[in-house]
């Protein structure tokens, strides 16, 4: 036997098989012993009539092309293994009619993932940026709290500016309706933008129980043209007025707004400014993060297969119907909303969709290079943390997977920023919590996707199945995360199903 494999610019490996006739000889050999113990022959038990009788029944070229799949199949299989191709999806195969005592030729083209060739990632140096809080930024915090416990009291008096009115409105511009609001309440303020800019002056001096007619004139910018520049003529009925209550800026407010957790104001500032700062590290984190893996990405040779990125594009897809189906909306009733058909939505992700597949090969690379794994108590102890919360998580092979894929890439990257950044020890800590949730939160929304394709979805025997998984991700390229080992154990079964040749067992 002859294999040659050649492998594609376009991200295809093709495989070109030449036989000879006594391989062909010996593969009919074998399937006449599995075809005798399965077909039966009048006047002998299964797996004892002779080759000639069975020959008379199904055909001898049906024997020689059982033979020939088989040796197809496991020709394909060993070529994928020898040389650690990682299909995409199924193989076109190539195969000619078989002439009984001549050699044979075959040839199998199928889309692979092409390996990534990495930069020089440890020449990266990025600066870490350092997170400062202002006692504006707490003053303000403060201000926003103070003005969330805002009271209104009605009062009997003429509107006033920052007063609350509720009136009955009516607006018409060259005799058309325009506004009709009913017991409609706003706050009065001296500049209004927009379509009812102008109408806060007339209604200051205005009662409860008082009606009002007014003209103004539209900003000759505003956005509806038909509109701007018009005059706009005004119908108000003033209900009710009110005044608003602004509460201390004191220890009773801090107590209050906290919920007795900070009896004094200072506290509550301490609190505060702890808070800023730590969302401002983490924002930094997030941003550094995302530097340090978009520059690795940037000097990495990435040859993909317009499949991956499709495959991907539908992913997002399906991920966008189950965020639908929680708003109770259909897909279809979004496209039809957005004036999109599947296909142009399709071809509007496709962008981040090939960013999303670039992202997950060169993370599974840098893995790879730097020996990065996931450990089974690191898995154990997120189902352990979602069971202590009351939100126990069903231990499927899918749903493990996902998990120890995608926290290894978060180790990858937080791996990656210790290589290209100076040390930051009160980082530590953070660096770890942000991992983890980064690696929760993608198994947890590739969960609803990924139970759907051809995978157990049966709860498995826990540590088993994570210690299965684990070896699996550690030990090989992962780009899709649940279906990749299915799909390709799937592709060596079918290899024989393309070939138009070949026919059913007819017992």
């Amino acid at each position: 036997m002859k294999v040659s494999v050649e492998k594609l610019p376009t991200s295809e490996a093709v495989l070109d098989v030449e036989l000879s006739w006594d391989e062909l000889e010996k593969a009919s050999d074998k399937a006449y012993r599995k075809l005798v113990q399965k077909v039966d022959v009048q006047g002998f038990r299964r797996g004892k009539a002779p080759r000639s009788l069975l020959e008379r029944k199904l055909g001898k070229e049906y024997i020689y092309q059982e033979g020939l799949d088989e040796l197809i199949t496991e020709t394909y299989r060993s070529a994928i293994k020898e040389h650690e191709l990682n299909p995409i999806t199924k193989p076109e195969l190539d195969a000619p009619v078989f002439e009984m005592g001549q050699p044979y030729h075959f040839s199998v083209k199928v889309p692979i993932i092409t390996p990534v060739e990495l930069g020089d990632y440890l020449s990266l140096h990025f600066e870490r940026e350092e997170a400062e809080v202002t006692s504006e930024e707490v003053e303000r915090e403060l201000e926003s709290m103070r003005n969330r416990q805002i009271t209104w009291h009605e009062v009997e008096r003429p509107a006033e500016y920052d007063d609350r009115v509720t009136v009955d409105l009516e607006l018409t511009v060259e005799e058309k309706n325009i506004s009709d609001l009913k017991d409609n309440p706003f706050e009065l303020t001296r500049e209004r933008p927009g379509m009812f800019s102008g109408m806060d002056e007339h209604i200051v001096g205005m009662k409860a129980g008082e009606s009002k007619e007014f003209t103004t004139v539209l900003p000759e910018d505003y956005s509806n043209e038909k509109l701007a520049g018009k005059e706009g003529h005004y119908k108000v009925t003033l209900h009710k007025v009110e005044v608003k209550e602004v509460p201390e800026l004191d220890d009773a407010l801090a107590s209050k707004v906290s919920d007795g957790q900070y009896n004094n104001l200072e506290d509550l500032r301490k609190a505060i400014s702890d808070s800023i700062l730590e969302s401002k590290q983490r924002r930094i984190r997030d941003d550094l993060r995302e530097k340090v893996v978009n520059a690795v990405i940037e000097q990495s040779k990435i040859t993909l297969h317009p499949l991956l990125v499709h495959e991907e594009a539908e992913e997002m897809l399906h991920q966008l119907s189950h965020v639908l189906e929680q708003q109770r909306m259909s897909l279809d009733q979004y496209l039809l909303m957005m004036k999109k058909t599947r296909e142009e939505y399709l071809k509007d992700v496709e962008p981040d969709a090939k960013k999303r597949v670039e992202r997950e090969l060169v993370l599974d690379q840098v893995a790879n290079q730097e020996q990065i794994t996931v450990l089974p108590e690191e898995v154990e102890a997120f189902f352990r943390a979602y069971e202590q919360a009351g939100q126990p998580i069903q231990r499927t092979e899918a749903q493990i997977r996902a998990i120890v894929i995608n926290y290894r890439r978060e180790k990858t990257i937080t791996r990656l920023v210790e290589l290209t950044t100076d040390p930051d020890p009160t980082e530590e800590a953070a660096e770890e919590e942000t991992s983890m949730e980064n690696a929760e939160a993608a198994a947890l929304a590739g969960e609803t996707v990924n139970v759907e394709d051809n995978v157990s979805t049966e709860t498995v025997n826990a540590e088993d199945a994570i210690n299965t998984e684990i070896e699996a991700v550690n030990t090989e390229d992962t780009v899709k995360t649940e279906t990749e080992e299915a799909r390709s154990q799937s592709d060596e079964a079918e290899v024989r199903g393309t070939n138009d040749t070949a026919v059913d067992v007819v017992e």
